[in-house]
């Protein structure tokens, strides 16, 4: 009894017909664009090349060289100018300081330190209170962080010696022009 009953025999979607033929046709659309595109591209190189070999041609050979050693100087110029951008300058320093010193404090030492910002003073004063008056009118200045006093004492004339150490803002160093 078994295969008896004849089963109707499924059809087929068209789609599964014609898959193959649309396969087909996606790989040789595909390979079509992929000759079209290298065809463009090398076409765009000769382009290229042509345009680069007429732009050479423009112009003696004197004229080439001169172009290149305006470049040449343009280059330098650059260079000097981010050089000089980033230029520290100790002299801005000396015209703070010269701005900020009270009349009657004098300074016998020095030492100025432009990679760490700092600056070690060593001076004196006729007395405690000028010395008190300079450390205040240092403090009122933006670009002093810190004053840090390391000695006082009273020398052989009775006046104040000290020495003191101002952290500064590193853009007192730069060139402000």
């Amino acid at each position: 009894m078994i295969g008896i009953i004849p089963k109707p025999i499924k059809k087929t979607s068209k789609l599964y017909e014609f898959s193959p033929y649309i396969v087909f046709g996606l790989v040789a659309a595909v390979v079509l664009a992929y000759v079209v595109l290298l065809y463009l591209g090398n076409k765009t190189s000769r382009i290229s090349w042509d345009l680069a070999e007429k732009i050479s041609q423009v112009g003696t050979k004197d004229e080439r060289v001169l172009e290149a050693r305006v470049l040449l100087e343009k280059q330098r110029i650059d260079d000097f100018s981010k050089l000089f951008a980033n230029h520290r300058e100790s002299s801005s320093f000396f015209k703070f300081l010269e701005e900020n010193s009270h009349p009657k404090i004098w300074f016998n030492k020095l030492e100025l330190n432009l990679k760490d910002s700092q600056v070690i003073l060593t001076g004196e004063t006729a007395n405690f209170e000028t010395l008190g008056q300079q450390i205040a009118i240092f403090q009122k200045q933006q670009f002093v962080k810190t004053i840090e006093m390391s000695e006082l004492s009273i020398g052989k004339s009775g006046r104040a010696n000290f020495v003191f150490s101002l952290s500064l803002d590193p853009q007192i160093f730069k060139n402000n022009e």
